[in-house]
């Protein structure tokens, strides 16, 4: 669950830390979006077999929400999303945020969730 949190607190992060977060790894803006649905789908298909009922019907839910918006904010049309300016200046980065905090706040109890210069 620990890799679950810590893409989520690079999603829930400022566009700043973003940016600096791509730039550690050498990546670009759209790995965001592939670190979370790696740990996504890993990360839960797992812990649902081996430890049914620990994530939440809410957390699920949230969790979708997030694949759903980053999935519609892609495509050529929106190329500029994925830049470090689009970050910063696209509102529907806020929405993502927003639910990635959302998100995090539910997984609060069982993980200990790193801040984004841990990561």
């Amino acid at each position: 669950m620990l890799r679950l949190a810590e893409t989520l607190v690079m999603l829930a992060a400022g566009a700043d830390e973003q940016v600096a977060w791509c730039r550690r790894h050498g990546w670009g803006v759209d790995e965001l979006a592939l670190d979370f649905d790696w740990a996504r789908s890993w990360v839960v298909r797992n812990v649902d077999e081996q430890a049914p009922g620990l994530l939440s019907p809410l957390l699920h839910d949230v969790l979708e929400r997030i694949d759903d918006r980053l999935e519609a904010m892609s495509g050529e049309a929106d190329a500029g999303t994925w830049t470090p300016r689009g970050l910063a200046v696209d509102p529907e980065w806020e929405e993502v945020r927003r639910l990635a905090r959302r998100a995090l706040a539910e997984m609060a109890g069982p993980v200990r969730v790193p801040r984004p210069e841990e990561l």
